[in-house]
């Protein structure tokens, strides 16, 4: 996590910022004091937290708000340095104070991005690369946390695979707000003092008196307070609107900083000593404050978890919790946790707590999974259980002993590096060139991944334009081997099989949409209209739908809408806010019953999803309710999922020669939450529909069959195999529509 400098040499911009350097004596009232060991104690407690939690989120379940003690410091110790600066010389030096935070930042995070690029390129397979070189990009240009929270929002992009950069999300909003926040300070000192107090090129200006009716706290304050009061507010309303974005944007984060500078403005030295605050505002009252200031802080590091609204409100504690350590201050009297606060350890972690937040991440990503008796297919940040307690020591030895080597080899000589400090435009245009050559080895995944794509993609058109006649699920027996004819060419090719999926525009709503569009395919006017209908794994079905459809001269209606199952019952991620279902469903069911001309209904579900109430009720009272109006159902069982639990494509290209790893034995493939059967025994007129044959053979279930990839990501199937599936689905369902009497 970024910070400001905490011990600046001299001429740095950021001189002026309290020293982590040694105690020094007392300060005299009225002065800032030097160092500060309960601010280096909690930047220790917060990069702790957030090891903790993704190490072993079990034990911390709310490490996470770790980043929200981050960001309150930061918010305080910049302010701070900015609001001394333009009391002592009457201006704000940007350029000076922009070229300190490339000293500060820069130097570890781009050679913690180089690694990572390297480190793809070697360890991960290619389907990772451009997703690598996305992020990579991102955190380059400190952008990370807009583009995860366009992936947030996005459907498909929700089943991508966490990469070793994503943490690069809070250095971003940082990054942002060390760019504007420097404008509202040097504002409100305008507006306070009635003229510019950016540095120009004519003679700097007089530093502000200190005089009674001085109207810059006043008005600091006022800019400082709207901005808190903006942010949180929208902060509540995204989270309370359930947009997974709502954690990552800047303007749901930024009244965590704009709280730590308010603190700072609250807590500028003044020369009036205020000799009245020692009776009012005593060494052990103030212990009292810092030790409710820990344990609010504790409260949500224990008390929240993945499933708590986050940021919104919530946020609001452990922010509350960090203003009131910074502001109890040096503490004296039985409560005082001064002696704790500043054992070296503790001290030590809060110096290379910016080192050990970049590397602590990559480490999990890359050597988590690698070392022998690690959870197998555990996904970064998934508990590993007390049995791999000691691979997690590795993991967390493995951090510190690179945090301490980028701190010392890295952070401290890039900032004392005399020929930089001297210049602050020799310093930014350095920064700027660093960016430019960190960005060049950024894209080299992505066009790495281009090249070796193109060669597998020539050889999956020829597959194509001449498949064989074992080609996937195409073959009349039992499924054929992973590899047939002699190739191991495999279609699609893995590194794009995300995009092999039905492209239906609008005929599939999103998640957050309130609708579901009906949309027509096959004959118009056909002897026959079936209605498809259910979430992304009723989008699987098209093409099969489509194509029996073609062949028999029936007319296809569509309802379809990710993450909405058709059913009466209400997903827990609606009552989340996490998507919209119940009025569409609700609608979709009268539709068709008013129609008058819909025969049959096939549907089917993610059978993953989960429900307030009884899934199996709910669809089973939807379907009695279209069987009593003469429309015959046929549910589907839901597809198998492959037992490897990073993204199947990235298991094949892992696993080529022998793919069977990525795929399942039959009776863990299923989810056990599959009310499809119990549904139908509710309403016995319904005829369910099983392909559990097509996707499995002698107890297990493939990733690849016939050279044909199974699945897209962790559960989707990919669209090519559906295509070779089709012949046998449309003699199921056109049995199945003939034993109904629905003859054509």
């Amino acid at each position: 996590m970024n910070r400001p400098d905490p011990s600046p040499p001299p001429g740095h911009p950021s001189a002026g910022l309290p020293s982590a350097g040694p105690p020094a004596a007392e300060s005299a009232p009225g002065q800032a004091r030097r160092f500060l060991p309960e601010v280096q104690a909690l930047r220790a407690l917060a990069v702790l937290l957030v090891v903790a939690y993704h190490f072993a989120p079990g034990l911390v379940p709310g490490g996470f708000v770790g980043v929200d003690v981050f960001f309150v410091i930061s918010g305080f110790l910049i302010t701070g340095h900015l609001l001394r600066e333009v009391r002592a010389t009457g201006r704000i030096d940007l350029p000076a104070f922009w070229a300190g935070r490339v000293r500060r930042i820069l130097p570890a995070a781009l050679a913690t991005v180089a690694a990572v690029v390297v480190a793809t390129l070697l360890l991960e397979p290619e389907t990772q690369w451009g997703l690598a070189s996305r992020q990579a990009l991102a955190s380059v240009f400190s952008v990370q946390n807009w583009v995860l929270a366009a992936d947030a929002v996005d459907y498909l992009a929700a089943e991508h695979q966490p990469t070793a950069l994503q943490h690069f999300w809070s250095l971003g909003v940082e990054e942002q707000f060390y760019l504007v926040w420097p404008l509202l300070v040097a504002g409100a000192a305008a507006l306070a003092a009635g003229r510019t107090v950016l540095r120009s090129r004519s003679r700097p200006r007089a530093p502000f008196p200190l005089r009674s009716g001085d109207r810059f706290p006043a008005l600091a304050g006022a800019l400082f307070g709207a901005v808190v009061v903006a942010s949180l507010g929208w902060s509540i309303h995204l989270t309370g609107a359930g947009d997974p974005a709502a954690y990552f944007v800047t303007p749901t984060r930024v009244w965590e900083l704009a709280a730590g500078g308010l603190l700072a403005l609250g807590m500028e030295s003044r020369p009036d000593p205020w000799p009245w605050r020692p009776w009012l505002w005593p060494g052990p009252a103030r212990a009292a404050v810092a030790l409710a200031g820990f344990a609010a802080i504790a409260a949500a590091a224990f008390g929240y978890d993945a499933g708590t609204p986050f940021p919104g409100g919530a946020a609001a504690l452990p922010v509350a919790g960090t203003a009131a350590v910074i502001a109890a201050g040096r503490t004296s009297g039985p409560l005082a946790l001064n002696r704790l606060l500043g054992l070296a350890p503790v001290q030590w972690v809060g110096d290379v707590s910016y080192s050990l937040y970049l590397w602590h991440w990559p480490v999990l990503v890359f050597l988590g999974p690698r070392l022998a008796g690690w959870t197998r297919g555990r996904d970064p940040g998934e508990s590993p259980g007390w049995e791999a307690a000691p691979q997690v020591a590795g993991l967390v030895l493995a951090s510190l002993l690179l945090a301490a080597a980028s701190h010392r080899f890295i952070e401290v000589p890039a900032r004392r590096f005399a020929p930089l400090a001297a210049s602050r435009w020799r310093t930014l245009a350095a920064g700027t060139a660093a960016v430019a050559l960190a960005a060049g080895l950024a894209v080299v995944p992505g066009l790495r991944q281009q090249a070796v794509v193109a060669g597998q993609q020539d050889a999956a058109g020829q597959l194509l334009a001449d498949p064989p006649p074992d080609f996937g699920a195409s073959a009349g027996g039992g499924l054929p081997p992973a590899y047939v004819d002699g190739t191991r060419t495999v279609v699609p090719v893995p590194a794009r099989a995300e995009q092999d999926r039905p492209r239906l525009g609008a005929c599939i709503q999103g998640q957050s949409s309130a609708e579901r569009h009906e949309c027509t395919f096959g004959a118009e006017g056909g002897t026959v209209t079936v209605a498809l209908i259910g979430d992304s794994h009723a989008v699987q079905w098209y093409q099969p739908m489509l194509q029996a459809a073609q062949r028999n001269g029936w007319t296809l209606v569509t309802y379809l809408k990710n993450s909405c199952p058709f059913s009466a019952a209400t997903r827990t991620l609606e009552l989340k806010g996490r998507t919209e279902c119940t009025e569409p469903n609700q609608r979709t069911l009268e539709r068709i019953l008013e129609r008058g001309d819909i025969d049959a209904v096939v549907t089917s579900y993610w059978a993953g999803a989960e429900f307030a109430g009884s899934a199996a009720e709910g669809f089973a009272a939807y379907w009695e309710r279209l069987e009593d109006a003469g429309i015959q159902v046929y549910p589907i069982v839901d597809t198998p999922r492959p037992g490897h639990r990073v993204p199947t494509p990235d298991c094949v290209v892992e696993h080529a020669p022998a793919p069977r790893p990525c795929g399942a034995p039959e009776g863990a493939a299923f989810e056990r939450a599959d009310a499809t059967r119990q549904a139908a025994r509710l309403e016995p007129r319904v005829d369910v529909l099983d392909f559990r044959d097509r996707f499995c053979a002698d107890g297990f279930c493939p990733a690849v069959v016939g050279n044909v990839l199974v699945y897209r990501d962790h559960h989707h199937v990919t669209d090519t195999y559906m295509r070779t599936l089709a012949p046998a689905f449309g003699d199921r369902l056109g049995a199945a529509l003939r034993a109904d009497g629905l003859d054509w």
